[in-house]
């Protein structure tokens, strides 16, 4: 199935035919969230005509125009910097409208420089500069998350093997990691039932969060610079090209995650909803006690899960990979979360240690449990901290802003 739409770079609008946008495909603005830039080669949207057709229309215009009229009035001014106008623009141009939106007030922090003598911070951090740490003076920046990498010698002595050993599966997977290489959202639309025309608003709120987190993960891969499993070993042999970019964190796990911990907020409701009826007619009440309190964000979650161990799988990325994935992906999910609601919010540092994730699997769960606050931290995953973080401020004549206006049109699609 293709979610062909204003989503994903399809669409008359964004360029390309219906089924690619172009050379955009799943990318730009959904999809995997980066891989055709913004969604094909339209330009700003409109029929790419053919010479043939352009003298049709110069032709068309000697016939029916006929002398010159001046208009009357001027039609009323559209009222400036405010939510209203986004129905007027094409998808294109609201994705790129919301993407400003989404990144305008994040700061990136890389390797830091010690003190003569003292080592490099080996980490990057993601701060919110109109934000504070608690009881700290008012300009102080908060810190959304901070990921350290994995030294080469924990990704050889203590990851590689796993990269080997998941090779035993490709045969069964392959058919999912292809399909998954430049695009995903079709393995969550049998979930939530995405559809353009049903979900249209959602997924172009998915389109611009995934070209957004594209930009920030990219970012992080760079500063970081860690080396792909095909580098340290000759018998991997990967079963698709190595991408051209660091291995750490999976992009494909902070991508998947991103949108899974998004779409289980835009179905809360009903999620909460559906597992009361069901709880309350099950009489196996032992079976009861082992079943998620919210059926829909258990399977949300399992399907990003199973996208990144398809790309441990396919020999293009280690477990850590995916951890730190899962755990980005979650914070960008919630601070773009805040950034569509408005408001104020209460937010925790974390902070990701590739070093003391040594030679663990990749356990979604517990790092769900972690993040959620029902298990204990780790060595590899605790809190620095925590800090305010401010969602749009209210602007003169606009109280909701871009991003607002298409959340609210989101949450509306899943309304009980």
């Amino acid at each position: 199935m293709v979610l062909a739409g204003p989503f994903n770079g399809g669409g008359l609008e964004n360029g390309g035919g219906l089924e690619n946008g172009g050379n955009g495909g799943n990318g730009g603005n959904g999809g995997n969230g980066g891989n055709g830039g913004n969604g094909g080669n339209g330009g700003n949207g409109g029929r790419l005509l053919s010479p043939v057709s352009s003298g049709a229309l110069i032709s068309n215009y000697d016939g029916i125009v006929g002398p010159w009229y001046q208009p009357g009035p001027g039609r009323t001014e559209l009222p400036a910097d405010h939510a209203s106008a986004m129905k007027r623009w094409s998808p294109r141009v609201r994705g790129l409208i919301l993407d400003f939106e989404l990144l305008e007030n994040l700061e990136f922090f890389a390797n830091r420089r010690g003190e003569p003598g003292e080592a490099c911070d080996p980490g990057v951090k993601i701060r919110i500069a109109n934000s504070r740490e608690e009881g700290s003076v008012p300009d102080k920046k908060g810190q959304l998350v901070k990921l350290e990498r994995p030294s080469v010698n924990t990704f050889l002595n203590c990851q590689l093997e796993y990269v080997h050993n998941y090779a035993d599966l490709r045969r069964d997977r392959a058919a999912e990691i292809l399909s998954q290489v430049d695009g995903f959202l079709e393995f969550f639309a049998g979930i939530g039932f995405l559809h353009p025309e049903r979900t249209r608003w959602t997924l172009e709120l998915l389109g611009a969060l995934l070209s957004a987190c594209f930009a920030i993960e990219m970012r992080i891969k760079h500063s970081l610079a860690c080396r792909r499993p095909v580098e340290l070993s000759a018998q991997i042999n990967p079963m698709l090209q190595t991408p051209g970019h660091g291995t750490f964190p999976s992009g494909h796990a902070t991508e998947a995650f991103m949108v899974a911990y998004v779409l289980a907020e835009l179905t809360k409701a009903m999620d909460e909803q559906l597992s009361k009826q069901i709880a309350e007619t099950d009489g196996e009440e032992e079976e009861a006690s082992f079943r998620p309190k919210r059926i829909w964000r258990q399977q949300l979650l399992r399907q990003a899960a199973r996208i990144s161990v398809n790309r441990v799988i396919a020999g293009v990325h280690y477990p850590v990979d995916s951890a730190a994935g899962q755990v980005l992906g979650k914070r960008i999910a919630d601070y773009f979360l805040l950034r569509a609601r408005g408001g104020t919010a209460e937010f925790e540092s974390w902070k990701f240690v590739g070093d003391c994730f040594g030679s663990m699997d990749f356990d979604w769960r517990d790092i769900d449990r972690i993040l959620t606050g029902t298990a204990c931290q780790t060595p590899f995953l605790n809190i620095r901290g925590k800090c305010v973080i401010h969602g749009r401020s209210p602007g003169p004549n606009d109280p909701a802003g871009p991003l607002n206006w298409l959340w609210e049109k989101a949450c509306s699609e899943w309304a009980i």
